[in-house]
């Protein structure tokens, strides 16, 4: 068996070093020698290998410890690893768990060939298919990457033009026009809508096949969306001279979270067979409250009619089998799949009377909307049917998640909610608490910082998309970090997160992403504290001090000098802290956590306007990232110079 990576054989043994080299010869396995811990280290970090051999370099104190600092320092970070030890209680070390989680093994260090020559076949085996799995599974993202820009190419090339023939019609109506003009262009307009909705049909039937449908959520209003589509579909029942009766439950919510596009889709493809289908003079519309339990409502829809009748094309096509070969309803097919991706079913039934009912259900979730704006009246007459009246969404409504390790950052965007009328603020300070406090409470709204200890933003935002328990999968998540935006895009797409926010960010920016999420809040300016916005006089020399930028702080702080005062107290007795842990991370060779460390110190020096050590930290980081250790023991003196100097200047 060929493998395309060397072995690597640690050992000062001489004799154990001829052994190990006669069975990799044996086995057809090319390696490498080297005979010191040091160079075991420096070649794993630059080079990946098939497997290790190890023999008499590590002490019995720290056997286990200096195994696992090889594979978290190495390239694969998975590196298989034969350890030739004569200790046989090391098995029961509390870490060895770790060690097993790759290909590991203990062998007792008088070498017994034969043995050997077994686990390092078995090892090599082992590698080979890990590489041929590696392979397919590349192969097959690069495939769907490919059909995602496709359909996303084709999407974009068909809706263009669509896009602007309907816009111009628009413009069109609302011009003086003649009542026929009038006509013609509402008909252009209606056509144009129609074959855009069948374009999505098609498109979407092609992302099914292929795997790559997506469903997202966002609060929208299921009322608009159904008057938008029985206004679409207008010019066919009116062709077949038939009336579409509408029966709106009104305990159906003013507001839900889910795939706005889909639901109307799929209610555009449902209402365009029911018309095709039906003979009747009329057919009727049913939505209504199926059910709701905890954070999730469910809708019922159904077309009723007395003479609707579906071929044998439509039947396949709301049944189990996905294959063309079925002969299905494009239209209907779709429909059952993003019924299916919405939690929800899809079926055709006859009644005793002869009535037919095409239905579905659909699960969605709450919102801040349909929590908390609407309330009873109090004043309505008839007991048997109860009326609610809505207010406006306000800040004070929602419930926001804040999940934030750093207390700088903590005290910023905390002041910067309040500020802008949130008052249900809750704050975690990594994802793992993120997800707990999601499992055992209801939240309307999540600011997740990316980069934290013990579990960051993009493995909690996947698993409050994924976990049984979340209370609220669908909760909006805007991502923080003091990355640029064009790095975070990518994975914040691929992480469930909504959208994202560098920091620093001013309210202004926070105002801007959060309205996005919640396009009917409205935010009350009245009650800001109006002593806050009162300009301060700001020192000329902090103009051009480039070591503390107090003046953007303080316009960013909208002149709260209450709060400029909380946040440079918290930055003097959190930063030597951070400053004090990287360096021990740095000292212990633990890379990875000073690496966040670095990151979370530029983040913290970008909030107060230090820009002096934002930059050092941010060369910092990319130093550790890369593992040079001059540039990093004189970013680190540099560092720890630059706090002292903006500590004697505050």
């Amino acid at each position: 068996m060929t493998n395309s990576f060397p072995a690597i054989i640690a050992t000062s043994n001489k004799k154990n070093s001829e052994k190990i080299i006669g069975v990799c010869r044996y086995c057809n396995v090319e390696f490498v020698c080297v005979y010191t811990f040091q160079q075991l280290i420096e070649h794993v970090q630059q080079t990946q290998y098939a497997f290790l051999i190890i023999a008499d370099l590590l002490n019995n104190n720290s056997f286990i410890d200096h195994l696992t600092h090889i594979r978290n320092r190495s390239v694969d970070k998975y590196l298989p690893i034969i350890a030739l030890y004569d200790d046989v209680d090391v098995c029961n070390h509390p870490k060895i768990s770790e060690l097993r989680a790759a290909p590991f093994d203990i062998l007792h260090p008088s070498i017994n060939e034969q043995v050997l020559i077994c686990k390092i076949q078995l090892f090599l085996t082992l590698n080979h298919q890990k590489n041929a799995l590696q392979k397919e599974i590349q192969n097959h993202f690069q495939s769907l990457t490919a059909k995602k820009e496709f359909f996303s190419n084709i999407n974009h090339e068909f809706r263009t033009p669509l896009n602007t023939i309907v816009g111009m019609t628009e413009l069109l109506v609302g011009s003086e026009l003649y009542d026929e003009q009038k006509k013609y262009v509402q008909t252009i307009r209606r056509s144009g809508e129609l074959l855009l909705a069948m374009i999505n049909t098609i498109i979407d039937y092609s992302k099914i096949k292929s795997g790559t449908i997506e469903i997202s959520s966002k609060p929208f209003q299921p009322k608009k969306i159904l008057q938008k589509t029985i206004e679409l579909l207008s010019g066919k029942l009116q062709a077949k001279h038939t009336e579409l009766i509408e029966k709106i439950d009104s305990k159906v919510p003013e507001y839900i979270s889910g795939d706005v596009l889909r639901f109307e889709q799929l209610l555009f493809n449902i209402l365009d067979i029911a018309i095709h289908q039906t003979i009747s003079n009329a057919i009727t519309l049913n939505v209504r409250l199926h059910g709701k339990q905890d954070e999730k409502i469910i809708l019922y829809m159904s077309i009723e009619d007395s003479n609707m009748e579906l071929s044998d094309m439509h039947m396949a096509s709301l049944k189990e089998e996905d294959s063309i070969e079925n002969n299905t309803h494009v239209g209907l097919y779709v429909s059952r799949k993003i019924v299916e991706e919405m939690g929800g079913n899809i079926g055709f039934q006859k009644s005793h009377e002869n009535k037919t009912e095409l239905w579905c259900t659909l699960t969605f979730s709450k919102t801040a909307q349909e929590s908390n704006r609407c309330v009873e009246n109090p004043y309505n007459e008839d007991a048997d049917e109860k009326l609610f009246e809505c207010s406006e969404l306000l800040p004070s409504d929602i419930r926001v998640l804040l999940v934030e390790d750093n207390q700088i950052n903590v005290i910023v965007t905390a002041n910067l909610l309040k500020k802008i009328g949130f008052k249900q603020i809750t704050v975690v300070e990594n994802g793992k608490d993120a997800v707990e406090h999601m499992t055992q409470k209801d939240y309307d709204f999540v600011l997740m910082d990316i980069h934290m200890p013990v579990m960051d933003g993009f493995e909690a935002s996947r698993l409050i998309r994924n976990h049984i328990g979340i209370r609220n999968p669908n909760v909006p998540i805007i991502a923080l970090s003091a990355q640029p935006v064009e790095n975070l895009k990518k994975e914040c797409s691929e992480n469930g997160i909504n959208d994202f926010i560098s920091k620093p960010f001013t309210k202004n920016k926070l105002i801007s992403v959060i309205k996005e999420v919640f396009p009917e809040i409205i935010f009350d300016y009245s009650n800001n504290d109006k002593q806050n916005r009162t300009k301060k006089t700001i020192p000329k020399k902090d103009k051009t001090l480039l070591l503390f930028d107090k003046k953007n702080l303080l316009e960013r702080l909208e002149g709260d000098e209450a709060l400029y005062q909380e946040l440079i107290q918290g930055f003097l007795s959190d930063i030597p802290v951070q400053i004090n842990k990287l360096e021990k991370a740095i000292v212990f060779d633990d890379l990875n956590t000073a690496e966040r460390l670095a990151h979370t110190l530029k983040g913290a020096f970008s909030n107060v306007g230090a820009q002096l050590l934002q930059k050092n930290a941010t060369e910092l980081e990319t130093f550790i990232k890369n593992d040079e250790p001059e540039k990093i023991s004189h970013h680190m003196i540099q560092l720890k110079d630059y706090f002292d100097k903006i500590t004697d200047y505050i």
